[in-house]
C-alpha cells in the first residue's frame, strides 16, 4: 500500500491495482509533519480524524517514510535502536510463519471465556503463549460430566438420607464424575498441571523460575495415556497419573482465563487452588492450538465478553504511581491495572472509596452463610476486621453436620486465637487436643478496629494481626481437607435437628467488617441482597445483627452534569457474567436517565430517575426485569443518595439505594451481550426515540452531581476515561445546596434562606435533623395509662397570643387525649383528642369553646399521623398529615390571648381531683413540639420540669415498631363500612323550616333532571365510655335544642359521642343526645341559576343551654337529596353562651381562573350548568312548626310567594351557591373545611359565593338582604 500527498491531491495505491484519490480544499500547499506513528499510537481513539480505535495487529515488512529529499526505512531505524524512534512494547522484526490470529486480553478475574470441550480420550496435545505480572490466575480448564443435581426443599433435607448412603452417592460423584478435569493455573508464579483421569489426581509443576514477569511465555501439554509431558519455554517435565483409568473423557467444556463469577455450578477440584479462591487469569493470551489444531480465541471474545476480553495486548507503565487507593488503601500492581487492598480500612470497593457494610453484635446476635452443598477444600483464605472491648468472643466458626472438621477464630483473653480440626469423620470421635492452635497479637479488646488474617495452603498455616510479622505453622498427619458447608460469624445458631456443636467461647460483642472467606466479600453480599430468596447454587444467608454506618463526607470523583441536554460517552460495561455498579447522586430534578448500555439483539441496561426514584432496567436476552426502589419519599431532593445493583447469580438481580433493597428473579440465566458505549447522564437526543418504548421512561437527561462511580470492580475517572466529551460536564459538583427549593426539606419543614446557605425549620414536621429527616425522640404509652407532663417555671409562664403545636402518633385507639395545655390563672386550655378515630381540637381563651375537628380522616389505623394546629388569637387552623388544612374563625368579640401556660400534659388529661389519668392514649407519640418547645426531648434527657407517670417508656424509634411505617398518608383506602350500599333518596322535601317561601331557596322540579345527588358518608355507631361530668354541671332535662354546626360544639370534648339515623317522615326521634326532625316539604318553582363558589359559610351566635347537642352536616352534591348521617357530640362547658357555625363544601367548576385557597377538589373536565344553592341558617321549633302547618295546609299561599318571591326579591338576595352540582364527592372528601369569618360580608375564600340574583355577569352582591329571625334550617339523616 502507498499513500501519497503532493500539492494537496491526496492518493493511496493497494497492490498497485485498488487505487483512490482526493483533493484538500484549501489553498495551502505544504504539510507539516512532526511525528510518523507506525501500527498505532497510545491512545488511538484521540488521534485527529481517526475513525478505528484499535492499533495494528500483524506483519508489517516494509515501512518508508518519504519527504521531498528525505527517505526513511522506519522498521530498519527501529530495529538499529535509531535514537529518531521510540518503540512502546515489545516488537518482534519477524513475521511468524503460518496463519495469525490477534491476541486477547483478560483485563478482570472474572473474565473467561467457553470454547468446546477438549477431546483427548486416548491422546491429545494443547498449546499457548501467556504474559502477565499478576502471580495467581487459572488459565484452562476442562471437566468431566457435570453430576445430576439433587432437588432440596430444605437445606437440611439432603441429611435425611441415611450416612452410609450419602457416602456411596459421594464416591460415585467424585469417582465418575467430578474426578475427570484438566487444567493449568500458575500459582505463586510457577505453571501447574492437573490431571485426573478419573483414579486420582495428579498435580505437577511446570516451570523452573517464576513466569510472572510480564514477558511472553509458551506452554505446551502432551498426554499419550497415563504418560503426560508438560513443557514450559522449552523446559520439559514427565509425570504419570495414577494406576487405573488411562481415559480422558472431557464432557463438560473448555473455560479459558477463569470460572467466571462464584457460586457457578461447574464442580472444582479440591487441589486447584486458584478456582477455589475465585482467582482468574489477568494477563495476555495468544496461539492456542488443541490437538494440533489452532484456536481463533479472538473471534470467541468478540461473540462472547468484548467489553471484558480485549482483541489486542498491550503493555502499560505502572498504575500505582497516581495513587489511586484512597482512605489508606494498599496499591498493589496487576497487569495493567490496580488493585486496591481495602481490608485495613473501613472502606471498600475499587479504589476503597465506598464506606463498607458494618455489622454489630450485642452478644445474642449472629450471622450466618450457609453453602448449597457441602464444600471440600484444601486452601482457605480469611480476612476479617473488627472491634471489641470484651476480652472473649467468638468471631467465626465453620461447620457442618456429619463431620467435625472446623476453623475457629475467637478473642481469647485478649488475643486472637485459631483453632483448626481436619480429619474428623465422626463428630462423637472429637480430640480437642488434637485442635492445631495458632494465638497472635495482644490486647485486641482496646475498642480499636483490628485486621485479622487467615490463611492455608494444605499443611501450611499462617495467622497474621494488622502489620504485625505473621506466625507460620504446619499441621500434622496425612489429612489435609476441611469439609464445611456452614460459617458462623459473631455467634453460633443450628436448628434443633442439626446434630449439637458446641463451643466454649461466648458470642461476639462488638463490630464486624471485611469479612472475605475465599476472596467473597460475605457482608457486602448480605447487604446487597437482603430479599432472603433462595436460588439453587446460592449461599443462604442469614443476618440477624444490625447493619450500621459510620457518618462519612466521602465523594469519590463527583462530577456535574449541568444540562438535561448532555451526556458523557464512556466505555463499554464489563457486565457479560455479572453487574456489579455504585454510584452516589444528587439531584433536583425528578425524572432524567443517568446510565444507558445497549447490546446485541435487545439486550440492554438502563438506570433512570422517573418522578424521584430510580428505575433499573435490564434485559439479558430473557426478557426484562424492571426494579423500582421502594423509598418512601423523592430522590430528587437534592441530597446524596447511594445506588448499588448487584446480579448475584445468572437468576437473580438486585437494586439497592440507601438502605432500601429490592430483588427481582431473571427468567432465564442467559449472560448480558453489550455493545457500543456506555452512556452517562443521557443519550444523544435522536437516541431517546430509539430506546425501548415501554421499559424506559426517560426522555431526558440527567441533570445533578454523580460520584463514586463503580463499575464491575473499575472506579474510571470520568472526565479523564471517557471516549465521549461535554463542555457541560465538569468535574466537582457545583453547591446548588445554598439556596432553598420546594424539596430541600423533607417532611413538610420550611426551608429558611440564610446569605451563604439554609436551613430548616423543622418545629411543625414532628421530625428533626439538618433537612427534617430524622426521627425524633418517641414514647410508647401502654395499655396500663400513662402520660408525660410538662410543667413552667411558676416565674416564666408564657401569655400567648399565637401557639403552634405539632405531634406524631400510631395508635389504634378510637377515644383519647393526646395533648393538653393548661393554665394557671384561668379556664383557657388547648386539647388535642381523638374522636370515634378522628382527631379534635378544642381550646378556650376565656370566652368560648371553640371546636376544630378533621372527620374525613380516620387516625386508629396504626399508622403514623402528623397533626398539626395553628392558632392566632381567636382564629385557628388544623392540619392531619398532607391533607386539607380546615380552620375557624369564630364571630363576634373573642379574647385573644392564651393566659399563664401552666403546664404541657402529653397522653390523656391529668384530673387533680381524682389523681387519674382520664381518656388515656395508647400507642406511640413522637416529636411533639409546643411553641418551639421539645417536650419528648427534655423527657429523654431527664429534664427537672419533666414528669412520667405510668406505663410510658423511651422506644428507639418509629421504625423499631412499625414495618411499613407510612410517614405522610394521603387519601387512604376508606375504613367506614357500608360505602357500597345502594343509595337512598330522600322525599322528605327542602329542609327549609321558615313560613315565608321568600326564606327558601327555590329546588328544581322532580323530573327536571338538574335534581341533587347527596352521596352518604355513613359513621359507626360507636359509644365510647364517657368520662365524668365535670363539678357544676346542670343535668340536662328534656330534650336540648337542635344545633346546625360544629360550631356548637361547647367544653373539652369530654362527653358521649353518639349517631342515629332518622327516616324522612315528620316526626322526632329522641337519644341520649340527638334531636332529629324531618319535616314535609314542598317543591317551589326553580329560580334563575347562578355561578357558585367553592366554599362557603355562614356564622351566627345564639344562646342556648349549659348543654347541647352538636350536628355535623354532611352532603355532597347532583341528583336528588338522600338522607345521611348525622354525628353528635355532646359537650359539657360552663359557659351559656356558645357559637354556631353551619359549613358546607362545594367544588369549583372547571373554568381557566386561578385556584381559590383551600380548594383541592377535583373537578371534571365539562362545565356543569350553574343552579342556586340552598342555604342553612338557625331557626327555633316554633318555626318548624309553622312551617310545617304551612306546608300541609296552605299549597296556594306557597305558589303565591314563589311568584312574589320571583319578581320581587330577585335584585337583592344573597345565595350561598353550591357549584359542586354535577359533581359526585367521594367520601373521603374534608367535611370540615376551611373557615372564613364574614358577619354579613362575604370573605375572601368565599370568591363568588355571593351573587346577585339573576346578574348574568356574576357581579358581588352590594345590599345583601337582612334575614328575619326565621332562618332556613336545612336537615340531613
Amino acid at each position: 500500500m502507498i499513500v501519497a500527498y503532493a500539492k494537496g491531491r491526496l492518493s493511496a495505491v493497494i497492490d498497485g491495482v485498488y487505487a483512490d484519490h482526493s483533493h484538500i480544499a484549501g489553498k495551502f500547499t505544504m504539510l507539516l509533519s512532526s511525528r510518523v506513528y507506525v501500527g498505532g499510537s497510545i491512545n488511538t481513539r484521540a488521534l485527529p480524524g481517526a475513525r478505528v480505535h484499535n492499533n495494528f495487529v500483524g506483519c508489517m515488512r516494509k515501512v518508508e517514510f518519504v519527504a521531498d529529499t528525505l527517505r526513511l526505512n522506519l522498521l530498519e531505524l527501529g530495529r538499529s535502536g535509531s535514537h529518531l524512534i521510540s518503540v512502546v512494547g515489545r516488537l518482534d522484526y519477524k513475521c511468524p510463519a503460518g496463519e495469525t490470529h490477534d491476541p486477547i486480553t483478560f483485563t478482570s478475574r472474572e473474565s473467561h471465556l467457553i470454547l468446546p470441550p477438549w477431546n483427548a480420550k486416548k491422546t491429545g496435545n494443547i498449546s499457548f503463549k501467556f504474559r502477565t505480572n499478576e502471580a495467581n490466575g487459572l488459565i484452562l480448564f476442562n471437566g468431566g460430566v457435570r453430576p445430576p443435581r439433587f432437588e432440596i426443599k430444605s437445606r437440611y433435607e439432603f441429611y435425611m438420607v441415611p450416612l452410609h448412603l450419602q457416602l456411596a452417592l459421594h464416591n460415585v460423584c467424585s469417582r465418575d464424575f467430578l474426578g475427570r478435569s484438566f487444567s493449568i493455573e500458575i500459582y505463586n508464579g510457577h505453571i501447574y498441571v492437573h490431571l485426573d483421569l478419573g483414579s486420582g489426581a495428579a498435580k505437577q509443576r511446570g516451570s523452573r523460575r517464576r513466569i510472572d514477569d510480564g514477558a511472553w511465555h509458551e506452554v505446551s501439554f502432551r498426554r499419550n495415556g497415563r504418560d503426560a509431558r508438560i513443557t514450559v519455554d522449552g523446559f520439559h517435565t514427565d509425570f504419570k497419573t495414577s494406576d487405573g483409568s488411562n481415559s480422558l473423557e472431557l464432557d463438560g467444556n473448555m473455560y479459558v482465563g477463569g470460572l467466571g463469577p462464584p457460586f457457578s455450578e461447574i464442580p472444582i477440584p479440591v487441589g486447584l487452588w486458584t478456582a477455589v479462591l475465585q482467582q482468574g487469569f489477568v494477563g495476555c493470551f495468544k496461539d492456542l492450538t488443541v490437538n494440533n489444531e489452532a484456536i481463533d480465541v479472538a473471534a470467541y471474545a468478540r461473540e462472547q465478553d468484548s467489553a471484558s476480553i480485549k482483541t489486542l495486548c498491550h503493555t502499560q507503565p505502572p498504575q500505582c504511581i497516581s495513587q489511586p487507593c484512597l482512605n489508606g488503601g494498599v496499591c498493589n500492581e496487576g497487569w495493567n491495572r490496580f488493585i486496591c487492598d481495602c481490608t485495613n480500612t473501613m472502606f471498600t470497593g475499587p479504589t476503597c472509596g465506598k464506606e463498607a457494610a458494618t455489622l454489630s453484635f450485642n452478644g445474642t446476635q449472629h450471622m450466618e452463610v450457609n453453602m448449597d452443598s457441602e464444600q471440600v477444600t484444601q486452601t482457605e483464605d480469611i480476612v476479617l476486621r473488627f472491634r471489641t472491648s470484651k476480652p472473649l468472643g467468638l468471631l467465626l466458626i465453620t461447620s457442618t453436620v456429619d463431620t467435625g472438621d472446623r476453623i475457629e477464630l475467637a478473642v481469647a483473653a485478649g488475643r486472637i486465637r485459631m483453632a483448626l480440626r481436619l480429619g474428623v469423620k465422626d463428630k462423637k470421635q472429637e480430640d480437642k487436643e488434637k485442635d492445631k492452635i495458632l494465638l497472635a497479637g495482644q490486647n485486641v479488646n482496646d475498642n480499636e478496629w483490628h485486621t485479622m488474617r487467615f490463611s492455608r495452603r494444605g499443611a501450611n498455616l499462617k495467622l497474621q494481626l494488622d502489620n504485625h510479622l505473621p506466625i507460620r505453622a504446619e499441621t500434622q498427619g496425612k489429612h489435609n481437607t476441611l469439609q464445611w458447608r456452614t460459617i458462623h460469624i459473631g455467634g453460633l445458631y443450628h436448628l434443633e435437628e442439626e446434630i449439637s456443636m458446641t463451643t466454649t467461647v461466648p458470642n461476639f460483642i462488638g463490630e464486624i467488617q471485611q469479612f472475605y472467606f475465599n476472596n467473597i466479600p460475605y457482608i457486602e453480599l448480605a447487604r446487597a441482597s437482603r430479599g432472603e430468596q433462595s436460588i439453587v447454587g446460592f449461599p443462604g444467608i442469614r443476618v440477624a445483627a444490625k447493619f450500621v454506618k459510620h457518618a462519612t463526607d466521602n465523594l469519590h470523583r463527583p462530577v456535574t452534569f449541568r444540562s438535561k441536554h448532555t451526556f458523557i460517552g464512556l466505555p463499554m460495561l464489563r457486565a457479560y457474567s455479572s453487574i456489579h455498579i455504585d454510584f452516589m447522586f444528587r439531584t433536583r430534578e425528578a425524572n432524567g436517565l443517568i446510565m444507558f448500555n445497549g447490546g446485541r439483539k435487545e439486550d440492554y441496561v438502563a438506570v433512570e430517575l422517573v418522578d424521584g426514584h430510580i428505575n433499573y432496567v435490564v434485559n439479558v436476552g430473557d426478557g426484562t426485569v424492571t426494579l423500582r426502589d421502594t423509598s418512601r419519599a423523592n430522590l430528587n431532593d437534592n441530597r446524596w443518595h447511594t445506588v448499588g445493583i448487584r446480579r448475584p447469580s445468572a437468576k437473580q438481580h438486585t437494586l439497592m439505594v440507601d438502605d432500601d433493597i429490592v430483588v427481582a428473579s431473571n427468567p432465564g440465566i442467559g449472560n448480558l451481550e453489550l455493545d457500543g458505549i456506555l452512556y452517562l447522564g443521557g443519550v444523544h437526543k435522536d437516541l431517546y426515540s430509539q430506546l425501548p418504548q415501554t421499559e424506559v421512561k426517560s426522555r431526558q437527561g440527567f441533570e445533578g452531581c454523580i460520584a463514586g462511580l463503580d463499575l464491575n470492580g473499575e472506579s474510571p475517572n470520568i472526565m479523564e476515561d471517557a471516549v465521549v466529551h461535554s463542555s457541560l460536564v465538569t468535574a466537582g459538583c457545583e453547591g446548588q445546596s445554598t439556596k432553598c427549593s420546594h424539596n430541600v426539606c423533607a417532611n413538610g419543614g420550611l426551608c429558611v434562606q440564610q446569605w451563604h446557605a439554609y436551613t430548616c425549620e423543622c418545629d411543625l414536621t414532628t421530625f428533626t435533623g439538618p433537612t427534617c429527616s430524622d426521627e425524633s425522640v418517641s414514647y410508647e404509652f401502654g395499655p396500663n395509662r400513662g402520660i408525660i407532663t410538662y410543667t413552667f417555671p411558676e416565674d416564666n409562664r408564657p401569655e400567648m397570643q399565637e401557639d403552634s403545636v405539632a405531634v406524631g402518633f400510631i395508635t389504634t385507639k378510637s377515644d383519647a387525649v393526646l395533648l393538653r395545655l393548661v393554665s394557671g390563672t384561668s379556664n383557657d386550655y388547648i386539647e388535642i383528642e381523638i374522636v370515634e378515630g378522628n382527631v379534635f381540637v378544642v381550646y378556650n381563651l376565656g370566652t368560648n369553646d371553640h371546636p376544630l375537628g378533621e372527620i374525613s380522616v380516620k387516625v386508629n389505623d396504626n399508622a403514623y399521623h402528623i397533626v398539626k394546629f395553628h392558632r392566632s388569637g381567636h382564629n385557628s387552623s388544623l392540619q392531619i398529615d398532607d391533607y386539607n388544612v380546615q380552620s375557624s374563625h369564630p364571630p363576634g368579640h373573642q379574647l385573644q390571648v392564651f393566659n399563664s401556660q401552666s403546664q404541657i400534659q402529653i397522653g390523656g388529661k391529668w384530673s387533680k381531683g381524682k389523681s387519674r389519668i382520664e381518656r388515656p392514649f395508647t400507642g406511640i407519640i413522637s416529636g411533639v413540639v409546643v411553641n418551639g418547645l421539645r417536650v419528648l426531648d427534655l423527657a429523654a434527657e431527664k429534664d427537672p420540669h419533666v414528669s412520667i407517670r405510668g406505663d410510658v417508656q423511651l422506644i428507639t424509634g418509629i421504625h423499631d415498631r412499625q414495618d411499613h411505617l407510612q410517614k405522610m398518608q394521603q387519601t387512604p383506602a376508606s375504613d367506614f363500612p357500608g360505602l357500597e350500599d345502594d343509595l337512598v333518596f330522600s322525599g322528605a322535601g327542602s329542609g327549609c323550616n321558615g313560613d315565608d317561601e321568600d326564606e327558601c331557596p327555590p329546588l328544581p322540579e322532580s323530573g327536571s333532571g338538574d335534581d341533587d345527588l347527596i352521596t352518604p358518608v355513613y359513621i359507626p355507631p360507636t359509644r365510647p365510655p364517657p368520662t365524668p361530668k365535670s363539678k357544676g354541671t346542670p343535668p340536662k332535662v328534656g330534650v336540648a335544642k337542635p344545633c346546625d354546626d360544629e360550631d356548637c360544639f361547647n367544653g373539652s370534648g369530654g362527653g358521649d359521642v353518639t349517631e342515629e339515623t332518622t327516616n324522612a317522615t315528620s316526626q322526632a326521634t329522641e337519644g341520649p343526645s340527638t334531636t332529629i326532625s324531618t319535616p314535609e316539604a314542598t317543591t317551589p318553582k326553580p329560580e334563575d341559576t347562578a355561578t357558585s363558589g367553592p366554599v362557603g359559610f355562614t356564622h351566627s351566635s345564639t344562646t342556648t343551654t349549659p348543654k347541647e347537642d352538636v350536628f355535623v352536616p354532611v352532603s355532597t352534591s347532583q341528583m336528588t337529596k338522600e338522607t345521611t348521617t348525622v354525628a353528635n357530640f355532646e359537650v359539657e362547658t360552663t359557659k351559656t353562651t356558645t357559637t354556631s357555625t353551619t359549613m358546607w363544601y362545594t367544588k369549583p367548576p372547571y373554568i381557566p381562573q386561578p385556584p381559590p385557597p383551600y380548594s383541592d377538589y377535583p373537578t371534571l373536565g365539562t362545565k356543569p350548568k350553574r343552579h342556586p344553592e340552598r342555604v342553612t341558617s338557625e331557626t327555633s321549633e316554633i318555626v318548624a312548626l309553622i312551617i310545617g302547618i304551612i306546608a300541609g295546609a296552605l299549597i296556594a299561599v306557597i305558589l303565591i310567594i314563589l311568584v312574589i318571591l320571583k319578581f320581587k326579591s330577585r335584585s337583592d338576595r344573597s345565595f350561598k351557591i353550591d357549584d359542586g352540582k354535577g359533581y359526585q364527592q367521594g367520601p373521603n372528601a374534608a367535611l370540615l373545611g376551611s373557615q372564613s369569618s364574614t358577619n354579613g360580608n362575604q370573605s375572601q375564600y368565599q370568591l363568588n359565593g355571593a351573587l346577585r340574583n339573576g346578574d348574568k355577569q356574576g357581579q358581588f352582591a352590594q345590599k345583601p338582604k337582612k334575614r328575619d329571625s326565621k332562618d332556613i334550617k336545612e336537615w340531613y339523616v
